[in-house]
């Protein structure tokens, strides 16, 4: 009875205390759009320059064969998951001219359409040769795009030229779809971190609710009423895991309005989004027993969030350090932090379908570090704000 009463109070005290409320709420999907705008427009165009030297003819068959108007096409029409074009063709009209762009970065690649192409492949068709003319690649060897782009051009060629002649060419590499098979975009793979970006945003909100007894000084009436530390902390607990659960679900439903769609069972996700959020509060006791005002929270408390945001990898992927192997499975470094092994838990449930017994080794481990930042966080907060 103790505990529903305060817990009622410290429900009212959060919707009075709305500013810090709505930041918690809104701070994910925040995130969520602003990321999404961004990867719609990072998503990487390489500038293709074409010299289509090609003289189109008319084949054996009596077709007409224009096979680098044929080609150039298929180069435009060569399309990313969500429909964004690979290449910007642009057309030139001599070597000279390609250089230059090339050398002031104003493009990515240079193809040049030998003017015979059409006449090689009827005859080679007709067996008059045993080859077929070649293209011309120009690029910076340097750079990372050209690259990239030369990889994707020539893809497109060798499909256009086998189906041209009317060859299967020979498959090097067997390919074996894994997990759900579907196209995902770089914003579906970040969809995870950022729901965990809206996790960690419980920091501020439970250590609020802890520091506000120490500021306001009301910590000392509790100690002389009949309430228990457990009732104390686990009506805050219960609190901001509603808290948490509400800004994981809007984030979430953001994300799904601009398309994302996950997969995997919703109770695995929703039993690793309750372990993830007990976790945060439970660092948010070590934060709480550092700080002794709400500006102290809002100041220095600032630092551990950005721990959290950016070592869980929830703003970008960090370089794997082995901390050790425990059933071949490997723990790193920054899996010390709980948040780490959520963002890697609701990548395999969201993006791969991943079952219980998939991520049994992340919920395992974040229940165990939960344990120990409870108990240290317990022990910490007791010490300097409830040992008076």
């Amino acid at each position: 009875m103790r505990l529903l009463s305060y817990w009622l109070k410290t429900f009212k005290e959060n919707l009075r205390e709305w500013k810090i409320l709505i930041l918690a709420l809104v701070f994910g999907p925040f995130f969520v759009y602003m990321m999404y705008a961004y990867f719609a427009a990072a998503t990487p165009s390489y500038t293709l320059l074409v010299l289509n030297g090609d003289r189109p003819i008319t084949a054996a068959d009596g077709r007409e064969l224009h096979a680098g108007d044929d080609l150039t096409a298929g180069w435009a029409a060569a399309k990313y998951p969500d429909g964004k074009a690979v290449f910007k063709i642009r057309t030139i009209e001599t070597v000279d001219e390609a250089k230059r762009l090339l050398k002031n970065r104003d493009a990515d690649l240079v193809v040049v359409i030998p003017a015979d192409l059409s006449q090689s492949i009827d005859d080679f068709k007709q067996r008059k040769s045993a080859s077929v003319s070649q293209l011309k690649n120009l690029g910076d060897l340097a750079s990372v795009r050209f690259t990239v782009a030369a990889a994707f051009a020539d893809y497109v060629s060798y499909g256009y030229l086998g189906t041209a002649l009317g060859q299967q060419l020979p498959a090097l590499v067997e390919f074996e779809a894994v997990a759900a098979g579907r196209a995902m975009s770089d914003f579906d793979l970040y969809v995870p971190a950022l729901l965990v970006l809206a996790i960690i945003m419980v920091l501020f909100t439970a250590a609020a609710s802890l520091i506000k007894e120490v500021d306001k000084g009301t910590i000392t009436r509790l100690m002389m009423s009949k309430l228990t530390t457990a009732e104390f902390l686990g009506a805050i607990s219960l609190n901001q895991l509603l808290i948490g659960l509400v800004a994981l679900g809007l984030t979430y439903m953001s994300a799904v309005s601009v398309g994302y769609r996950g997969t995997g069972s919703v109770l695995v996700f929703l039993l690793a989004s309750v372990v993830s959020i007990l976790s945060v509060i439970a660092i948010s006791l070590l934060v709480a027993g550092w700080m002794g005002t709400i500006y102290e929270l809002l100041t220095v408390g600032v630092f551990p969030f950005f721990v959290l945001m950016f070592f869980s990898e929830s703003m970008f992927p960090l370089p794997r350090l082995t901390l050790f192997r425990l059933a071949g499975r490997a723990f790193y470094v920054n899996d010390i932090l709980p948040t780490a092994l959520t963002v890697k838990a609701f990548n395999k449930i969201l993006n791969f379908g991943a079952g219980l017994a998939d991520v049994a080794f992340e919920l395992a481990a974040m229940s165990l570090l939960t344990v120990i930042y409870f108990v240290a966080g317990v022990w910490f907060f007791r010490r300097r704000h409830l040992s008076r």
